[in-house]
């Protein structure tokens, strides 16, 4: 079984900021799978269900992002799920909008969600679905990230989140070499 896990921050102001983009992804999933109910477990809303006829469990950590590690920890052990088996979808401000990339392995690249988790799981070997969301033209990366996408961006990050979602469909299907090699870049 793979586990999904989209990065965000629980509660009614963070919903629509840049910092949730993987939480939007996490809920275009469940649409997908016709799957509504999340169960509270191990500090996450998870749902178990198919995607593509595979057996997946779709989680939204509800640590808030800078403790994403605790949850992602205690999901793959008590699930006993195997490192390899697990993706994290998540906001990169170090990507224009508009540029999905997806790779076995990466640094955290300053994103306090990925450096908790693999702090916690001591291994930088975590799948990855990154979504460009601009940078800033300051360097106020704080409020950029929390804050929400302008209304001339918002076309474009709906797109992307269909897109992200067709990808993490595809990695659990066809693998993430496959889902690289289609989704990698600019949409075109």
């Amino acid at each position: 079984m793979k586990l999904i896990v989209g990065l965000g921050n629980p509660g009614q102001r963070y919903k629509n900021t840049r910092h949730n983009i993987g939480f939007r992804v996490i809920d275009e999933l469940l649409k997908r799978a016709r799957t509504a109910n999340m169960e509270n477990i191990c500090q996450s809303l998870v749902a178990q269900t198919e995607l593509r006829g595979n057996a997946v469990m779709i989680a939204k950590p509800m640590t808030y992002m800078n403790h994403s590690g605790r949850a992602v920890s205690e999901m793959l052990h008590q699930f006993d799920i195997a490192l390899e088996d697990l993706c994290v979808v998540y906001d990169d401000l170090h990507l224009d909008i508009g540029i999905l990339r997806i790779r076995r392995t990466g640094s955290d690249g300053g994103h306090k969600g990925i450096k908790s988790i693999q702090s916690l799981l001591n291994t930088h070997q975590v799948p990855l679905v990154r979504i460009g969301i601009g940078k800033p033209e300051n360097d106020h990366w704080v409020d950029y990230v929390l804050s929400e996408f302008l209304p001339a961006e918002r076309q474009e990050i709906d797109y992307m989140i269909q897109r992200a979602a067709d990808a993490v469909e595809t990695l659990t299907s066809d693998g993430i070499q496959t889902a690289m090699n289609r989704f990698n870049g600019r949409a075109g």
